[in-house]
C-alpha cells in the first residue's frame, strides 16, 4: 500500500472477495534531497504512509510500516546513477519491482505466511493450465505490463491485480463508494527519490562525472568538449556545443565513460532496426519456435508497438528484428516483446548498445 488510490483500492477490492489480508507500506527513501515539502506528496513522504494507514483502518485490516530502504539503495539507487554513469538512460521502476517489491518484499511476504501480493498495478494476470500469463490492462491508456515484464513466472505466479480490468475514472469512483479518503489523491511521481534534479543528485556522489572531455563525431572528427558526461544520454539534441561551424542538428549517439568522451552524429545514426538485449527474461517459452519468437517489440514504456521477430541466442541474450526503423532505442531500457495480438508478454530484455 504506497499511499496512493490505486493500491488502497486494490486492498479494498481483494479483502472483498475474501481474502485474509495485511497492508504493507514499503519505506523505500528517507526524504532529504530536496525540500521536504516537495517529498510529501510523493511516495516516500510522510504523509504516505498516513495516507495508507488510514485506507488500512477503513478496509478493516492491519498495517505495518516495513524499512526496505538498504535493498532499494542498493538495487535501484546505485544502479540508477551507475546506468547514467554508463551513458545509458535506466528505468528505475522497473529495477524496483523486480528486485525489490516483487523480490524482497516477496521474500519478506512469505516469511509472514502470505501467499499473495495484491497492487494497484494495472495489468491483467490470467492462470490456467499453461501457468500463469502477464496480459496487458483492459484500459490500454492506463496500462502497466511493460513495468511488470522482467518479473519471472514464479513472481508472477504471486501477483493479484484487481485493477486489471478497471478504468482510472472507476477506480476512483470504486475509492469513493468504499468511503476511501484518497480517492482524488494525484498519481505518484515517477522517481520517488530525486525532486527534479536527477544529474546534481547523482553529481553529488560522483563529482568526476562532472569533468569537461572530447565530443568527437561518429567519423572520429573532434568538433568540441562536453561539459560532463552525466549532462548527455543516448538520442539528446540540447545542450551540444558543437565547434567548427558544423550544421546541426546533432544528437548523441554514444557516451564512453573510460575515455571520458562523447559521441554525436545525425538523426538516422540512432535509427534502429535490430535490437539486441541482455538481462533476457522469457514468461512464455512456448513463443519461442526454434528459438524463434514473433509478436510486437515495444522499446520504451507506452511507445508504439513494432511487428517484430525476436531469436534467443546462444549467449542467453535477446536480438529482436523490427519490421520498421525504430527512430530511436535508448541503452538500458526495457524492450518488452508482446504476442503477435500485442496482448500478452511474451519475453523482455534490457536494450544494449
Amino acid at each position: 500500500m504506497s499511499g496512493g488510490v490505486d493500491s488502497a483500492v486494490a486492498t479494498a477490492l481483494a479483502c472483498g472477495a475474501g481474502r485474509d489480508s495485511v497492508g504493507v507500506t514499503m519505506r523505500l527513501w528517507s526524504p532529504g534531497d530536496g525540500e521536504l515539502s516537495e517529498k510529501v506528496r510523493q511516495c516516500c513522504g510522510p504523509t504516505a504512509y498516513e495516507d495508507a494507514r488510514r485506507a488500512a483502518a477503513a478496509i478493516g485490516i492491519p498495517h505495518f510500516v516495513v524499512n526496505f530502504e538498504r535493498a532499494f539503495e542498493r538495487a535501484v539507487v546505485d544502479y540508477f546513477c551507475a546506468e547514467y554513469l554508463a551513458g545509458r538512460t535506466p528505468n528505475p521502476c522497473v529495477a524496483c519491482n523486480n528486485l525489490v517489491k516483487f523480490g524482497a518484499l516477496l521474500d519478506f511476504a512469505r516469511v509472514l505466511g502470505a501467499d499473495t501480493i495484491v497492487t494497484g498495478h494495472y495489468a491483467r494476470i490470467v492462470r490456467d493450465n499453461d501457468g500463469t500469463h502477464l496480459l496487458r490492462a483492459v484500459d490500454r491508456s492506463k496500462d502497466q505490463s511493460y513495468m511488470l515484464a522482467g518479473l519471472e513466472p514464479e513472481q508472477l505466479g504471486a501477483l493479484v491485480l484487481p485493477l486489471g480490468e478497471l478504468s482510472k475514472d472507476r477506480t476512483r469512483d470504486v475509492a469513493r463508494e468504499r468511503g476511501l479518503d484518497v480517492a482524488d489523491k494525484p498519481d505518484s511521481m515517477d522517481l520517488c527519490f530525486v525532486d527534479g534534479d536527477y544529474r546534481g543528485f547523482i553529481a553529488r556522489r560522483f563529482p568526476e562525472s562532472a569533468e569537461a572531455g572530447p565530443l568527437f563525431t561518429v567519423d572520429g572528427e573532434r568538433v568540441g568538449t562536453h561539459d560532463g558526461l552525466l549532462n548527455y544520454t543516448v538520442g539528446q539534441r540540447k545542450g551540444l556545443s558543437v565547434a567548427n561551424g558544423a550544421g546541426g542538428p546533432w544528437y548523441v549517439v554514444s557516451t564512453d565513460r573510460a575515455s571520458n568522451t562523447v559521441t554525436v552524429g545525425r538523426r538516422a545514426d540512432l535509427a534502429r532496426t535490430t535490437i539486441d538485449c541482455t538481462n533476457v527474461n522469457v514468461v512464455r517459452p512456448e513463443h519461442f519456435v526454434g528459438d524463434v519468437a514473433r509478436g510486437r517489440a515495444v522499446c520504451r514504456y507506452r511507445s508504439a508497438p513494432i511487428e517484430a521477430t525476436a531469436r534467443l541466442t546462444a549467449k542467453g541474450g535477446l536480438r529482436v528484428s523490427l519490421a520498421q526503423p525504430v527512430p530511436m532505442a535508448s541503452p538500458g531500457q526495457l524492450l518488452v516483446l508482446y504476442d503477435e495480438a500485442d496482448v500478452e508478454v511474451v519475453a523482455s530484455g534490457v536494450i544494449g548498445a
